[in-house]
């Protein structure tokens, strides 16, 4: 099995990434910003023909499991749901605190509300 391509990729390559502050900057400052009750998402528009995914999850989070068990859940989420969402934009999501996801399905489903997927 290893070497079989997918049609359509679902690999989350480096590209796909925000990885400049200036970049997470921008996307928050002058993106827009929608709420749920454990994520607050920030969207705006790019000039590149793909989504890019930041993720940001403070310290006071939680401890380095649960913040890293987190960012698996939230790209996870992008790897599988990127293709549904039209256009190109920079996203990025952020953990609040407090958060009480403790499964992958309840991060899903809050994301594609988020998402209106």
């Amino acid at each position: 099995m290893i070497g079989i391509k997918v049609k359509g990729s679902f690999r989350f390559t480096k590209k796909q990434r925000i990885t400049y502050p200036q970049d997470f900057r921008r996307v928050m400052k002058l993106g827009r910003r929608l709420s749920s009750q454990n994520f607050v998402l920030f969207l705006k528009r790019n000039d590149h023909l793909f989504h890019r995914l930041g993720v940001v999850i403070k310290k006071e989070i939680g401890p380095a499991t649960f913040r890293n068990r987190m960012k698996r859940y939230l790209r996870e989420f992008f790897r599988l749901h990127r293709h549904q969402i039209k256009g190109s934009y920079d996203i990025i999501l952020m953990v609040k605190k407090g958060c009480s996801i403790n499964r992958y399905q309840e991060a899903e489903e809050e994301l594609k509300k988020l998402f209106v997927i």
